[in-house]
């Protein structure tokens, strides 16, 4: 039986070599092929997001005439004005119950007011970063049908394109940009640019840029970004090539030495079982390894994506704060 087994171990010996090299380039045949899709399949998104302080917002004008003497006087004019004071506190909530009992006690005939409340409660709504509550309430509101010369007709459609945009409906986000181009062309394109920085579509961004003020400091951000990512099929590569050097090469240092010595371990082991003529346990510790193995070039991929879209996030949010390009801060009034 022994001597059996001695005979196999040359064959064991040159089939696990054939095995080994056929992992090999069926792994960069793998990572070549699927990195190649998964920019296309699988979308950039970094995480930005960004909310004002409060004095910005205070610092803002109103959009309204201010409330005669008599108004004030009148109960309706009281809820106002103590919502306006709770919107100024960031207290949203009291500010929308304020605005809602205002309109309880207000005249029919004041449709001019009316729509100016109806505005306070979707703009508390969209400040209190309830945005399917202000879409609802919008839509079945008077302000659905706000002619232009509506004094928040600007920041109206911005906030609603944010809001659409923020509740994933995008045909209804497009449409409002369609009403925005046609009345505020410079606006439109910033909320192009703004999507394409949150989305990381890059040549979503680069095409904006084209009709933007900022372009040479667009272009810029972008060179730079690109020069200091990193890219996912290098990651896999270099992790095929060598298991560890993938996560090296997005500076995942501790990752890559376990990565290193697990695959070496396992490979060794399996060695030493079929030299040894412990062919299932060979086989079965082979199977490992290559989990590890094909494990470790999707982790490559999964940590370079990672650091691009912390690094844009991160970058991307600073440039969009000193350029205005969040939505909220293309808002003009407030309460």
């Amino acid at each position: 039986m022994r001597s059996q087994i001695s005979s196999l171990r040359p064959v064991l010996a040159m089939f696990t070599k054939k095995v080994n090299i056929a992992l090999l380039f069926t792994a960069l045949a793998n990572c070549i092929f699927c990195s190649s899709c998964q920019r296309s399949c699988e979308p950039f998104k970094p995480n930005i997001c960004y909310y004002p302080p409060p004095c910005l917002i205070e610092s803002r004008p109103s959009a309204f005439t201010p409330l005669t003497a008599e108004e004030c006087k009148s109960d309706w004019g009281k809820e106002i004005r103590l919502a306006y004071a709770f919107g100024k506190q960031q207290d949203f909530y009291r500010a929308i119950t304020g605005f809602k009992s205002a309109l309880v006690f207000l005249p029919k005939n004041k449709l001019e007011r009316k729509m100016q409340i109806e505005y306070g409660i979707i703009q508390s709504y969209y400040l209190g970063c309830k945005y399917r509550d202000a879409i609802e309430y919008f839509e079945g509101c008077e302000l659905l049908y706000a002619p232009k010369d509506f004094p928040a007709y600007h920041d109206l459609l911005i906030l609603l394109y944010d809001a659409y945009l923020k509740i994933d409906n995008e045909e209804k986000a497009c449409n409002m940009l369609g009403v925005i181009n046609q009345e505020y062309p410079n606006e439109a394109n910033t909320l192009i640019l703004s999507k394409g920085f949150l989305d990381g579509d890059i040549p979503n961004i680069k095409e904006a840029a084209q009709c933007s003020p900022d372009k040479e400091e667009i272009d810029c951000f972008i060179n730079e970004y690109l020069s200091v990512s990193k890219d996912e099929r290098r990651a896999q590569v270099y992790q095929a090539l060598l298991p560890g050097a993938g996560y090296l090469y997005v500076g995942q240092k501790d990752a890559a030495r376990t990565s290193f010595l697990i695959n070496l371990l396992f490979t060794w082991a399996a060695y030493q079982f079929f030299d040894r003529g412990y062919i299932a346990a060979g086989i079965i510790t082979a199977s490992l390894e290559a989990g590890w193995y094909f494990g470790g070039i999707n982790g490559a991929r999964l940590e370079a994506r990672e650091f691009n879209e912390r690094l844009f996030g991160v970058n991307g949010r600073e440039f969009m704060r000193c350029h205005g390009y969040f939505p909220i801060l293309m808002l003009e009034t407030t309460f």
